[in-house]
């Protein structure tokens, strides 16, 4: 049995790697030809979508009976960063989901919108310009509000606090007016993404407020999910799943057993939590036993505390935790059983010492599923469900694509392993402190990454493939591994 359609459509959160270039390729691994609209036309970073360019492409494509995926962000506000920034009201924000929904006509429309973050820090580089002063302020108002129903705001401006409030007010009554369109079938699902969250928060609170009005409303076909930038794929992998004829089950394994109920870092939930959500995410189910499974899903936790790349943070990783990676993994492959690593000891990027060990344990990486290590738990264990998930319907479908796959592999090993564990630090490192303040050096980093990109490519029987890296968004937080 084939996929109902052979070419889906995408409006993504903005033009970043991993929410372009990461589901383009992963509909490739399947066979399938996604449309999207040129990257000139979304937001980039606080930079929002060309509206009207959009909405041209928008009534050119989107008219024929295609499944489409839609971040519901990019078509009220421009983008994923540009929703935290915007000064539009309400009012605008609604006549543009209103007026999108009115052109379009798909044959199945998964959304997903995002609770507007509280992250803990004082850098407006993603945030409203008084974040550089009273960041870390608001995050802590914010928790106190949450746990006790009242906060003091200190030395946080009347003004400042005002937006603050007002944003937030007006980002949950656009998320709350999408549950109309779940109920009246616009949407057949619909995600509310938790972006950079901890346990506590306003963030939090307008979750579980969204949470009830789903249970009190009986939607079914809606979830609230942390992470955000990895919903597409999580959503293209529902779409294959649900495909199948007969329900597909995941089976988790952890490499420790205290680690798998830490909280996660930028999640605010059990590691195991994480992971359950995004299987169900994608449209599978968790298996009870191993053996029932369809797909394995080896996650590599911390045993007490998670790590941090980017603040240097080191995570507690015991030996015997990297001897159980390697013995699940083996026992997959030895019983041909399809298997995939989410490595999430450290926030921010790979356990350098197990992939040290992997490296030199297996020659053959080819045999992997899946692979993400990258920024939070939530954004790494949701791409390695869908890039498993959607390996192994591709293979059921007779569409795999390998070396499309391999090449998806080799990005995701470069970047969360090579770069954000090791090259990004010595990046940083060699511009003295401004980091924030000046475009990083791409020659530098095409040098530091040469020797770990030689191996990978050996690894993954991609010996003659080109790579060049570069900043797309000129910073050191992310790259762009570019395959020629």
């Amino acid at each position: 049995m084939a996929f109902s359609h052979k070419r889906v459509y995408l409006i993504p959160l903005d033009s970043r790697p991993v929410c372009y270039d990461m589901p383009k390729r992963l509909a490739e691994v399947a066979g399938l030809e996604l449309g999207m609209p040129a990257p000139n036309l979304l937001g980039h970073l606080k930079k929002p979508a060309n509206f009207k360019t959009l909405s041209r492409w928008v009534k050119n494509h989107l008219f024929e009976n295609d499944p489409l995926i839609v971040a519901l962000d990019t078509i009220a506000y421009g983008g994923l960063i540009a929703s935290r920034v915007n000064e539009d009201p309400l009012e605008t924000l609604q006549q543009r989901v209103q007026g999108f929904f009115q052109q379009i006509k798909v044959d199945a429309c998964y959304a997903f919108s995002s609770i507007l973050r509280i992250p803990n820090y004082n850098v407006d580089e993603e945030e409203p310009a008084y974040w550089n002063q009273y960041g870390q302020a608001l995050y802590q108002y914010s928790v106190q509000l949450h746990e006790t129903g009242e906060a003091e705001a200190g030395d946080i401006p009347e003004a400042v606090l005002k937006d603050f409030m007002d944003r937030r007010e007006k980002n949950y009554a656009l998320n709350e007016s999408y549950l109309s369109l779940l109920f009246e079938g616009t949407l057949d699902y619909l995600t509310y993404c938790q972006d950079d969250t901890g346990p506590f928060g306003l963030n939090v609170l307008e979750a579980q407020h969204l949470s009830q009005q789903l249970q009190q409303r009986k939607l079914e076909n809606a979830h609230i999910q942390t992470g955000a930038d990895e919903v597409a794929a999580c959503m293209l992998a529902r779409w294959m799943v649900l495909q199948h004829a007969q329900p597909v089950k995941v089976y988790p394994f952890y490499s420790s057993e205290a680690g798998r109920h830490l909280v996660a870092k930028f999640d605010g939930l059990p590691i195991e939590t994480v992971v359950e959500k995004a299987i169900r995410a994608c449209g599978a189910q968790v298996a009870k036993k191993s053996a029932e499974a369809d797909l394995w899903i080896m996650v590599h936790t911390p045993e007490d505390r998670q790590g941090d790349h980017c603040s240097r943070e080191q995570a507690t990783v015991q030996p015997e935790q990297w001897d159980e990676v390697q013995k699940v993994l083996q026992k997959a492959l030895q019983l041909g059983k399809p298997i995939a690593l989410a490595d999430v000891a450290y926030a921010n990027g790979a356990d350098p010492r197990l992939m040290d060990k992997l490296v030199s344990q297996f020659e053959d990486f080819t045999g992997l599923y899946g692979y993400a290590a990258w920024n939070t738990p939530g954004n790494a264990i949701g791409t390695t469900v869908a890039m498993g998930l959607i390996r192994l319907m591709a293979e059921r479908q007779n569409t795999f694509n390998a070396q499309a796959f391999c090449q998806l592999m080799l990005i995701r090993l470069a970047d969360d392993w090579l770069y954000q564990a090791d090259v990004r630090h010595t990046v940083r490192q060699s511009m003295n402190g401004n980091a924030h303040r000046q475009a990083p050096d791409e020659a530098l980093l095409n040098v530091l990454m040469a020797d770990g990109l030689f191996l990978l490519k050996n690894r993954l029987g991609l010996e003659k493939q080109s790579v060049h890296c570069r900043y797309p968004c000129q910073r050191t937080f992310e790259i762009e591994v570019a395959l020629k």
